[in-house]
């Protein structure tokens, strides 16, 4: 098989300043996109602003939610005793150079993904090959990983295509009879840079034509 060779290549930072780890196990819970997604922003804090008091509003915008809906799942986290009563990672999850953790970009926050498309982009970056940032699970893997349905999962790798957090490649391969077959979806997780430069253009633009709608209403007005 030829080895895939991204076209873009990942720039060299230091990792722990720019992404966050967040523990294997997690997957085990089958949690709620809502809910992993604020585990998730738990891990992200914990790494690095311990010192800082979050609150349940902080929480709430930085994943896109309500006050309501956040403490709902804090609730349900600390049940499942995934953290503790400080919103603090439970003692049995606390990193101690175990292999057992894969990473997110800090950024990942800024793009205001639903929670189901950020749980399917934290499932790619679980199971990625850490050299070539690629991997090729099928629509049934991806659902079967972050317990959603196949839709939902399709769905969401639309998003992320769309937000440029990844690329996607049809595949195919032949059978020991020579037949042709069409294989699972190769996937490359893209910098995040180029999806935050995405996102902003995007803003810009809306506010370019919120700007001229305003202009409009008011030159209508008079």
């Amino acid at each position: 098989m030829r080895k895939h060779i991204p076209l873009i290549d990942w720039p060299v930072r230091d990792s722990k300043r720019y992404r966050f780890s967040i523990p294997n196990e997690v997957w085990d819970q089958k949690l709620r996109p809502i809910e992993f997604t604020i585990f998730s922003y738990l891990c992200y804090h914990q790494s690095h602003n311990p010192p800082v008091q979050i609150t349940l509003q902080m929480i709430a915008n930085s994943v896109h939610s309500t006050e309501i809906t956040v403490k709902k799942y804090i609730e349900s986290l600390i049940d499942k005793e995934l953290i503790a009563d400080g919103w603090l990672l439970a003692p049995s999850l606390q990193y101690n150079g175990c292999k057992n953790f894969f990473t997110l970009p800090n950024e990942i926050f800024l793009l205001k993904l639903p929670p189901s498309a950020f749980m399917v982009y934290a499932y790619l970056l679980l199971i990625e090959d850490r050299k070539t940032h690629t991997c090729h699970p099928s629509y049934n893997t991806i659902a079967a990983g972050t317990g959603l349905s196949k839709n939902t999962a399709l769905k969401c790798i639309s998003t992320l295509l769309e937000s440029g957090l990844i690329t996607v490649e049809p595949s195919s391969y032949f059978d020991r009879h020579g037949m042709k077959w069409k294989g699972n979806n190769l996937y490359t997780i893209l910098p995040i840079y180029s999806a935050v430069d995405i996102f902003h253009q995007r803003q810009l633009r809306q506010l370019e034509i919120d700007v001229t709608k305003s202009r409009l209403a008011v030159q209508s007005a008079v």
